[in-house]
C-alpha cells in the first residue's frame, strides 16, 4: 500500500530557494547571511502577496510589511531589520516605495542578476576556497544556538538599551561628534535623532546636513532651518537621493512662504482735492505785506465783499 502524504512530513520537506548567484557573483559575495536569507524568505512570501492582491497598475508584485512585522517574519531586532533593509537596497535587490501618511511603505523584490561567469560556476562548480567559506559561513549561521548568534542580530523581544550596538546607535554617534565638533545647535540635533531611521533607510550622510546648515544659516533662523530640515525628512515621498538639492529646496520653500506672510500690509493713501482757486496767485493788495490797519467796520465790509466774490467763483 503506498504511503499517504503527511502534513507534519510536507512541513518539514519545504525549503526557501537560495539563489546561488549570492556565492558567485562580486555584487552579491559582500551581503551578509542575514540578508541573503532574509531575500529568500521574502521571495518565498510573493504567492501570499499575490492573495492579497498586493500589485501595482503595472503588475508588479510588492509587500506591505512595516519593519515591525518584518521583525516577526525575520525573526530578528528591529535595527537588523533596517540593516538587513539596507544591504538589499545597496544591492539592488529591494525597492521602497513610500506611500505618504498613515498609509504604509510598498517594498518590492528585484531580481537579482547573473552574468555568464556564474551560469559556468553553477554547471562546473569548482572547490574554490572562498566558495566553501561562504557556504561554512551559511551553514555556521543556520546551525548556531542563540548565545553564538551574531552580535547585530538578537532577539525579536530587546528593549532599546540594546541599540548602542546597531545603525542606529551608530547614527546617533555621528550626530553627537557633529554637535561637539562644529558646535552644531541643539534643535538641529533634535531633529536629526528623531529622524535617524530615516537616515539610516536613505543612507543620508550626517555630516553633508551639517555642512548644508551652515552654509545657510544667515538665510533662515535657527528654528525656520530646523523646521525645514524635519519636513524635508519626514515629508519626502520616496527615497531622498541628495539631501543637499532637497535641503536647497526646502530652504527656497520656507524662503517663499515667509516672504508672502512677512510683507507689510500697506494703508490706501488718501489724497485731498484741492480747488483751483486756492492756487492763484494773491493779488498785491491781497497780501499781509501790503495791507493797512483796518477799523471794524471795514473788516466787515472787506468780509462781505470776499464771500461774495467766493460765491461767484463756486457759482461759475
Amino acid at each position: 500500500m503506498t504511503g499517504k502524504y503527511n502534513i507534519r512530513e510536507e512541513a518539514a520537506q519545504r525549503f526557501y530557494r537560495l539563489p546561488k548567484v549570492f556565492f558567485t557573483n562580486e555584487r552579491y559575495k559582500k551581503l551578509s547571511n542575514d540578508a541573503k536569507i532574509a531575500f529568500a524568505i521574502l521571495q518565498d512570501r510573493l504567492d501570499l502577496s499575490i492573495k492579497n492582491d498586493w500589485f501595482d497598475e503595472e503588475g508588479n508584485i510588492y509587500f506591505l510589511y512595516a519593519n515591525q512585522q518584518l521583525s516577526d517574519i525575520l525573526n530578528c531586532s528591529k535595527p537588523t531589520v533596517i540593516k538587513i533593509k539596507r544591504e538589499l537596497h545597496q544591492a539592488e535587490l529591494l525597492e521602497e516605495k513610500r506611500m505618504g501618511l498613515s498609509q504604509s511603505n510598498r517594498l518590492y523584490l528585484l531580481k537579482p542578476v547573473a552574468e555568464i561567469s556564474d551560469a559556468k560556476q553553477v554547471e562546473e562548480p569548482k572547490e574554490e576556497p572562498e566558495t566553501l567559506g561562504a557556504q561554512q559561513k551559511l551553514k555556521s549561521f543556520t546551525s548556531r544556538n542563540q548565545d553564538s548568534l551574531l552580535q547585530e542580530v538578537k532577539t525579536f523581544n530587546t528593549n532599546d538599551t540594546d541599540l548602542n550596538k546597531t545603525d542606529l546607535s551608530e547614527t546617533e554617534i555621528k550626530i553627537n561628534q557633529l554637535r561637539e565638533k562644529f558646535n552644531l545647535p541643539e534643535v538641529i540635533v533634535q531633529v536629526l535623532v528623531k529622524n535617524k531611521e530615516r537616515l539610516i533607510d536613505d543612507a543620508i550622510e550626517v555630516q553633508d546636513i551639517a555642512n548644508h546648515y551652515f552654509a545657510h544659516q544667515d538665510v533662515l533662523t535657527l528654528h525656520q532651518y530646523a523646521d525645514a530640515l524635519q519636513y524635508s525628512l519626514e515629508r519626502t515621498p520616496g527615497r531622498i537621493k541628495s539631501i543637499t538639492a532637497r535641503l536647497t529646496k526646502a530652504v527656497e520653500d520656507k524662503k517663499k512662504w515667509l516672504g508672502i506672510q512677512t510683507q507689510p500690509f500697506q494703508q490706501p493713501v488718501r489724497t485731498e482735492r484741492v480747488p483751483d482757486w486756492l492756487h492763484e496767485p494773491r493779488s498785491p493788495e491781497e497780501t499781509p505785506e501790503t495791507q493797512e490797519t483796518l477799523s471794524p467796520e471795514e473788516l466787515a465790509a472787506e468780509k462781505a465783499k470776499l464771500l461774495l466774490k467766493l460765491a461767484k467763483r463756486k457759482s461759475t
